[in-house]
């Protein structure tokens, strides 16, 4: 369902053509050039009279069912009728109220319900002493991954160990559940380490009947091991190759970057020969600093000509497949930002236009004005951990966790703990090939056919803009953040006000930015557009309006003299 394509899985790919899998990526992909079935973006804005104007994050009430969500995977599985219905799953915590892996539920990814534990026999398990009483008992479903774990030197290690947080889960229907029924077979990838920091850790694989569990251990992938290169065992991600015939899981940390391992496709667990003992290959050619890897294989239309320089030429638009990976990049609480990384290969040579270090899509951004007050609805703050989705009806979604509010911690300026809290948002490819994302919480929007005219008519050309730059700062150094500032779009191409440049429409939706000597490539995009507004009444208790319409994501695809790409964001401003 998640990180694959989803009209295959290993049951019936063998009986698919090559036109068949072609077909198949074509509808997971981006849109092609002409309209293709398109409808008007002008159809597709949210309508905010549907969303309650309350504030969707207040945090002193962790009762909020997106309080709490860390490191967060979701599934589209379908019920016996058909409905689509999404799962999400998370690390367990404390915050969340919930050990043994978080999971909540769906029916439009926008409205979340808690629904418990994962993993079998770990309901009601809400802190870490009942954690313990639950890992030492003998009925307990991970008995043997807690045993390994335990005998670790980290885990008795003071201000480290021991840890009793099972991490950064990743859930797929099982290949035999070809259609993804709730109730057709699930698996789980999961982790535990000995301690916070510590690269002593092990990777296991659960399965379950249903999607929302009970989860049933089934063995070890990848542990500790004196040969391990120093890749920390942690956050797996299951993905297919893009033929569907092989399952592969890939995982890793900050300390010495990512690997990937190849799994029996009929088990889930190490390929004949393998034993968990024995380390996954490279994926990325250098040292990174990043973590939460997730891979999934598009096809995506691709302009070959110089669109800055030229009119547009239908024939310059070709169809390129290639693995995309995403991960997260420095601290938890100071610089986390969403990166990418692109390879021809399933399980190798993943390189980006800033090398090891992936091209920075996300890092801190706010709606509001600089000055305006804190209305933590309007905060991107560090955002990350994502997992990738795309659905059957060919949304692509970014699930992500972010943080709404800074605070200080021990002397340097730090996002406040513990606010992690559930975001989704449509993802995109521009015209270069590069994920770009829509900068809006998800509102049930899709990809739509954009004119010149939807540019510039529906607010008169006005946009917020949030102009960012990539960036590698110290681990403990907090980036800087974004704050929204006001530009126009005019009808004959230029751009003006807080970034100054000209712009140009082509394609179904893609958008070519100039600013300077600085060539953008991005997307236009609907969004439910949440915006600073200062009054609040009895009957509004926000500061915030909403409004349907578009908003466009576009990132450089050359560097500064620093080495760092450049990222826009543009809200229109009503």
């Amino acid at each position: 369902m998640k990180k694959k394509l989803l009209c295959i899985s290993l049951a019936s790919v063998m009986a698919l053509s090559a036109g068949l899998l072609a077909a198949c990526a074509e509808e997971e992909g981006t849109p092609p050039q002409e309209e293709g079935g398109l409808r008007p973006v002008s159809e597709l804005y949210p309508n905010a009279e549907e969303f309650d104007f309350q504030p969707l994050y207040d945090r002193n009430n962790n009762t909020i069912p997106e309080y709490g969500t860390h490191d967060p995977v979701m599934v589209e599985a379908f019920k016996e009728d058909g409905t689509p219905v999404y799962y999400a799953f998370s690390t367990d915590n404390a915050t969340g109220g919930i050990y043994g892996v978080q999971v909540r539920t769906s029916p439009d990814m926008i409205e979340w319900t808690k629904v418990g534990a994962a993993i079998n026999g770990f309901d009601g398990v809400q802190n870490d002493t009942q954690m313990r009483q639950k890992v030492t008992s003998a009925d307990c479903e991970l008995k043997e991954v807690y045993t390994f774990i335990q005998s670790q030197p980290d885990w008795s290690v003071p201000n480290r160990g021991p840890c009793y947080t099972l991490w950064a889960p990743d859930v797929i229907p099982a290949p035999t559940n070809t259609e993804a029924k709730e109730n057709g077979g699930w698996w789980m990838y999961s982790c535990w380490t000995a301690g916070f920091g510590s690269e002593q850790s092990a990777i296991f694989k659960l399965h379950a009947d249903n999607v929302a569990g009970p989860y049933y251990y089934d063995g070890f992938i990848v542990r500790e091991c004196t040969d391990d290169r120093g890749i920390n065992e942690i956050d797996p991600s299951a993905y297919w190759s893009a033929d569907g015939t092989k399952l592969y899981l890939s995982y890793g940390s900050f300390f010495s970057g990512f690997a990937s391992v190849e799994l029996d496709p009929t088990t889930g667990l190490r390929k004949s020969g393998e034993t968990a003992d024995m380390p996954g290959k490279a994926l990325l050619s250098g040292g990174t600093d990043a973590e939460g890897s997730a891979i999934a294989y598009h096809e995506v239309d691709v302009y070959t000509g110089d669109i800055g320089a030229e009119a547009e030429d239908a024939s310059k638009w070709e169809k390129q497949g290639k693995y995309y990976m995403m991960a997260s990049d420095g601290a938890l609480a100071f610089n986390y930002s969403m990166r990418t990384w692109t390879s021809d290969q399933p399980d190798e040579g993943f390189d980006s236009l800033r090398g090891a270090s992936g091209l920075q899509i996300g890092g801190n951004w706010t709606w509001r004005h600089e000055g305006d007050d804190d209305v933590k609805d309007l905060n991107y703050y560090i955002p990350g951990h994502n997992d990738m989705l795309t659905t059957k009806d060919g949304r692509n979604l970014i699930i992500y966790h972010t943080r709404v509010a800074t605070s200080i911690k021990e002397g340097h300026p730090s996002f406040a703990e513990g606010e992690h809290f559930l975001y989704t948002s449509l993802f995109d490819f521009n015209s270069k090939g590069q994920i770009v994302i829509n900068p809006n919480r998800y509102a049930g929007e899709r990809i739509g056919l954009v004119t010149k005219e939807d540019i510039t008519s529906k607010t008169n050309g006005k946009y917020s803009v949030i102009k960012m730059q990539s960036s590698d700062v110290a681990y403990n150094t907090r980036s800087e953040i974004y704050y929204a500032q006001d530009c126009e779009f005019h009808a004959d191409g230029t751009i003006t006000g807080a970034i100054e440049g000209t712009w140009k429409l082509y394609g179904t939706h893609y958008i070519y930015i100039k600013l300077g000597d600085v060539e953008y490539y991005g997307t236009a995009m609907p969004a439910l557009i949440r915006q600073y507004d200062a009054t609040k009444t009895p009957d509004r208790p926000v500061r915030w309006k909403a409004n349907g319409g578009l908003t466009i994501s576009a990132i450089t695809d050359t560097l500064d003299a620093n080495g760092d790409n450049g990222i826009l964001y543009l809200n229109m401003q009503f």
